[in-house]
């Protein structure tokens, strides 16, 4: 999806107007003509900052080490009634019987 082109410090991954307009009909996100510029440099800039991650010395790091990050605390999984079923379809924009209605995304045509 992404090109790259050489540039004389590092290799960077550039993104095309086309792609944005890709990116954006994908995630459904109207998207100005205008914008798309914008759109690209922001790309682009995340790019460039992921890019820049390559240049770290990583030598002797366990990419599955957890030592530093705390444990996750969770509360007890004890099952319990929810009485509030009718409360919360009532507060949705589209009820259908006791179900929530949404749209439809998967398999539609583009």
């Amino acid at each position: 999806m992404f090109r790259t082109t050489q540039s004389e410090e590092a290799l960077c991954m550039t993104v095309s107007e086309d792609e944005v307009r890709r990116v954006a009909a994908l995630i459904r996100l109207e998207v100005h003509e205008e914008e798309i510029p914008s759109f690209q440099r922001h790309f682009n800039d995340i790019l460039t900052q992921f890019h820049s991650l390559e240049r770290l010395d990583v030598t002797g790091v366990d990419p599955f080490a957890m030592d530093e990050v705390r444990k996750t605390l969770l509360r007890d999984d004890i099952p319990g009634t929810w009485n509030l079923r009718d409360e919360a379809l009532d507060a949705a924009p589209v009820r259908e019987g006791d179900f929530f209605r949404v749209p439809r995304i998967l398999g539609e045509a583009e």
